[in-house]
């Protein structure tokens, strides 16, 4: 049987590699540790920079990252090329 686009895709959708044991508990730590922080940030005793690296961060989580557009090439000539001797 060789190799081809339908078997290529039922390869991908099996997996050999088992699910973590500890993934969820570790999530839950994390979740936990996160909003322990955030709540005890005192937001008014931060300086300008420091707000503003804040408002950085937690606007990259926050907003949707923009999809990328495909660059159209222009078919523009913007010079002729003449090739003296």
């Amino acid at each position: 049987m060789g190799f081809s686009s339908e078997s290529g895709r039922e390869a991908g959708k099996k997996s050999k590699r088992g699910k973590g044991k500890y993934v969820g508990e570790i999530r839950e730590k994390i979740d936990a540790l996160t909003n322990s922080l955030i709540d005890s940030i005192e937001i008014d005793d931060l300086n300008t920079s420091q707000r503003l690296v804040l408002l950085k961060l937690l606007l990259s989580h926050t907003l949707p990252k923009p999809k990328q557009q495909s660059l159209v090439p222009m078919e523009t000539k913007l010079f002729d090329i003449e090739i003296i001797r």
